[in-house]
């Protein structure tokens, strides 16, 4: 039966399994090629082994150093500044633009680290050729105790990460301060959570939340409406709603439809303007402007011929009544209750035309 013992194997493919002797010669591998090694026809002693993992490990700080600043400067000055063109573009054109780029930063970091470390060699032990590293069955039991240490400190550090996420999310912590009404600390652990992470809505719609009750309409609108515009999820329309309810709040009904009617003509399909619209004939309703909703009504319940899922057309009669009672028209009002077939509407849909309200994430 053949033993195989997985540390080991994973030791061998390890940047701490750096060199071999072989036949009086020494061979060094590559610090970004696992099957490249610069051979000298000498053997190393322990001093100069030493000094050679010196000078790995900083070509290796030297080369995580650079993909991380380069990676952060991906991320906030090309991901996130254009997150919504690369979502709303084609998804394969999107993916390959950035496995490219990331090949190319990869490529050129791994180029350059290369020739650095080539070029310290050279200049501690003199010219080298250019051969195969293949890892041999002796191992360096210093370099293999090391290279345990690290692979336990990498696995610690996985670990504690995977759980400080589980046990302290921070949207479930500011969700959690929100109903604890600590609005100042929800828009700090918010602001700076924005900051790091920024195209994520939900950091905006519960600042937006925290905003609202301390009073802060202007700045809770600004934040609804970020989280809207990033929102690609169930809580898309509810952030929309969110603004619209705060300037209802604050009478500035005249920005409100100014809201619905730019949704409106930017939909991108008939199901989201079906929405849009009968929102608006609701909120229409809300602000007494009761001629405006009804040819709203009016359009939906043409639209309801052909829109068989959204539209539920006894609902929409039965709320046409209510504005048909508000405009004195009582008999228009009772031909729709019969069309809505009122008496066997379920109790809920015989609710009145709802307000506009404000409604809190979940997390």
């Amino acid at each position: 039966m053949i033993k195989f013992n997985i540390l080991k194997f994973l030791y061998k493919r390890s940047p701490m399994n750096f060199y071999i002797h072989s036949e009086g010669n020494t061979i060094i591998k590559s610090i970004n090629n696992t099957f490249c090694g610069y051979k000298y026809n000498k053997e190393f002693t322990q001093e100069d082994i030493y000094s050679i993992w010196q000078c790995i490990k900083c070509h290796k700080q030297f080369s995580t150093m650079t993909v991380f600043l380069l990676f952060l400067i991906l991320l906030y000055c090309v991901l996130f500044p254009n997150y919504k063109f690369l979502v709303d573009s084609n998804p394969l054109v999107a993916v390959i633009i950035f496995l490219i780029t990331v090949f190319l930063i990869y490529f050129g970091i791994s180029f350059l680290n290369t020739k650095l470390f080539e070029k310290s060699l050279k200049n501690k032990f003199g010219e080298y050729e250019k051969t195969k590293f293949i890892s041999s069955d002796t191992i360096d039991l210093k370099y293999y105790k090391i290279f345990k240490t690290e692979l336990l400190k990498a696995i610690g550090l996985i670990l504690a990460v995977i759980l400080c996420i589980s046990l302290v999310s921070p949207f479930r912590l500011a969700s959690r301060w929100t109903q604890q009404k600590k609005y100042n600390s929800v828009i700090k652990i918010t602001t700076i959570g924005s900051k790091v992470f920024p195209i994520a809505p939900e950091w905006y719609s519960l600042r937006g939340y925290s905003h609202f009750q301390l009073g802060d309409y202007q700045k809770a609108i600004e934040d609804y409406d970020r989280a809207y515009r990033l929102g690609t999820d169930d809580y898309k329309i509810m952030n929309f709603d969110n603004k619209i309810f705060i300037k209802y709040y604050i009478k500035d009904y005249k920005g409100a439809l100014k809201d619905f009617d730019t949704e409106i003509k930017n939909v991108k399909t008939q199901y989201e303007k079906d929405s849009f619209m009968w929102d608006k004939a609701q909120f229409l309703y809300n602000i007494k402007e009761y001629k405006k909703a009804l040819k709203v009504y009016n359009d939906l319940l043409i639209q309801a011929e052909e829109d068989r899922i959204f539209l539920l057309k006894n609902r929409l009669f039965f709320e046409r009544a209510q504005v048909y009672k508000k405009l004195g028209m009582e008999d228009l009002a009772q031909k729709d209750l019969i069309n809505a077939e009122y008496d066997n509407i379920e109790d809920p849909f015989k609710n009145p035309i709802p307000e506009p309200n404000l409604l809190q994430d979940s997390f």
